[in-house]
């Protein structure tokens, strides 16, 4: 009778061993900061969303040139913070025209983006993540939450992403650094 217990605690010991594992790797982002010198790249899986005046956006209409992915909602207290940055980021980045800012809402109306945008007076170009599909796609990258923003390369491979607010500076940096061609050093 006693080894009968025994071995029952050891079967409910390893069940819960690898139920614990399982969830751990579903949840842990995939390594996505290499060196721009790297033969192993892991590219940005291509989407399409329409932005808020209905037009459709691929992300490969931007290779070329670096790529800020800002997944975001207005209802996001640290979003909405950010977002002034961003802003500001942007107006200096068309001036240079070798990067952009591609701020993803999830599943939110356009109508309540337009509102936020309009009143806030935000000049960044808005996509609409309607059904939260390209949310989900680039869940597996990092995204635990929002605001999470990720850093292309020009080739379209990750560079890095960040994970809740950052700001001008911190961007601003990141992309001096992709365009002297520098590895990413964490």
């Amino acid at each position: 009778m006693k080894n009968k217990s025994f071995v029952i605690w050891l079967i409910a010991i390893c069940l819960l061993l690898v139920a614990a594992y399982t969830v751990y790797t579903k949840n842990k982002p995939l390594n996505i900061s290499q060196s721009q010198n790297s033969s192993r790249k892991t590219m940005a899986p291509e989407f399409t969303l329409k932005d808020l005046d209905g037009n459709k956006v691929k992300l490969s209409d931007y290779r070329g040139k670096i790529v800020i992915l800002n997944f975001w909602a207005t209802w996001c207290g640290y979003c909405i913070q950010e977002m002034p940055d961003l802003n500001e980021l942007n107006n200096l980045l068309k001036k240079g025209n070798d990067a952009v800012i591609l701020a993803i809402d999830s599943k939110e109306s356009v109508k309540t983006v337009r509102d936020y945008i309009t009143s806030a007076n935000i000049g960044l170009k808005v996509l609409m993540d309607m059904d939260g599909k390209v949310t989900d796609l680039y869940t597996p990258y990092g995204i635990k939450g929002f605001p999470t923003t990720f850093i292309l390369n020009p080739d379209g491979s990750f560079y890095t992403y960040i994970s809740g607010a950052t700001n001008k500076e911190t961007l601003m940096a990141i992309i001096e650094k992709i365009r002297k061609g520098e590895p990413l050093i964490k």
